[in-house]
């Protein structure tokens, strides 16, 4: 099995980890910054395409109405039914997709928010016990 940094300079990236430095020697600490915040706002533009997506079914079947009364007779009103029908189906369950995606990316969010608030304070109690503790 491949070392990490065998795959890091096969693959051409750069993994750190906090305090691992920056790997050219320098003696910079590197540090792993991340935060929930791209989590919550993926979880965001879902809700958004959801909202958007059951305005636009809505509207689409706002526009037809009347049109079987006004088409009696033509072909294409049948052909338009049951194009304006998949459509709407297609637009409802990409809907549920994005509120399915909201609900799990807001999880993921949090979660992550738990997790830092755990490791932060697991590292405080660390630093307290060896006399390291912050004024």
């Amino acid at each position: 099995m491949p070392r990490m940094e065998e795959v890091s300079e096969r693959e051409g990236t750069a993994t750190q980890l906090a305090g691992s430095g920056d790997g050219g020697g320098s003696g910079r600490q590197g540090k792993l910054r991340q935060s929930s915040g791209p989590w919550t706002s993926a979880a965001g533009v879902a809700e958004a395409l959801g909202t958007s997506m059951k305005l636009g079914k809505d509207e689409l079947g706002t526009s037809h109405q009347g049109i079987a009364q006004e088409g009696a007779g033509l072909a294409s009103i049948t052909a338009l039914d049951v194009v304006r029908n998949s459509w709407e189906q297609r637009l409802e369950d990409a809907r549920k997709e994005c509120a399915t995606l909201d609900g799990k990316l807001r999880k993921v969010a949090d979660a992550h928010g738990e997790n830092e608030q755990r490791t932060k304070e697991s590292f405080e109690a660390k630093d307290q016990g060896n006399g390291k503790g912050r004024p």
